[in-house]
């Protein structure tokens, strides 16, 4: 029962920031709209590259808190060959998958006649969104997580859903961005 106290006490303050990125995104959204409505394939990709980074963030926190644990990294702020091995290998993954979703992307949009404006460009911005929503992802990820594990708490129980509301935030927001700069 103490565990289990622990999990909510260290949960309800993340849940209660997650609920509020939620809501600032929500509004972000809303007012952007527009810009989004622009580019129909970006639509079409947005709730898979969501997925697609939400996954593999819960797999860099997961090989994160594991690797503190056992003492396979040190838990300072540091970099080590551990966590350049964890990073390449993280990101040709999410490489390698962003090609399979956006020539699946492709094939779909190409089927239900979506305007397809200049390829190029959109996939340009596709990649760039995901290649730094990574980059930040992992460096919030690992220096909360750093802080959290010294502080003797459970890295797991706060970044989770405190990334996956990043995440949520942050793939609108550079799209957006991407958008504004290339078109």
């Amino acid at each position: 029962m103490e565990y289990f106290i622990k999990i909510i006490k260290e949960s309800i303050i993340i849940v209660f920031i997650s609920s509020l990125i939620g809501i600032v995104t929500g509004t972000f959204l809303s007012s952007n709209d527009e810009i989004l409505n622009t580019i129909p394939f970006i639509l079409l990709t947005l709730p898979a590259i969501n997925s697609l980074i939400g996954d593999i963030s819960t797999i860099m926190i997961s090989r994160l808190t594991t690797q503190l644990l056992i003492g396979s990294i040190p838990p300072r702020i540091k970099k080590t060959q551990r966590l350049i091995e964890d990073f390449i290998g993280l990101f040709l993954t999410i490489i390698l998958s962003l090609i399979i979703l956006l020539a699946a992307g492709y094939i779909i949009a190409y089927y239900m006649e979506l305007k397809l404006m200049n390829l190029i460009e959109v996939l340009i911005i596709i990649i760039l969104t995901v290649v730094v929503m990574f980059v930040i992802i992992f460096l919030v990820m690992f220096m909360i997580s750093i802080l959290l594990f010294k502080k003797g708490k459970d890295p797991n129980n706060f970044l989770i859903p405190f990334i996956t509301s990043l995440i949520d935030f942050l793939s609108p927001f550079l799209i957006i961005l991407f958008i504004i700069i290339f078109i």
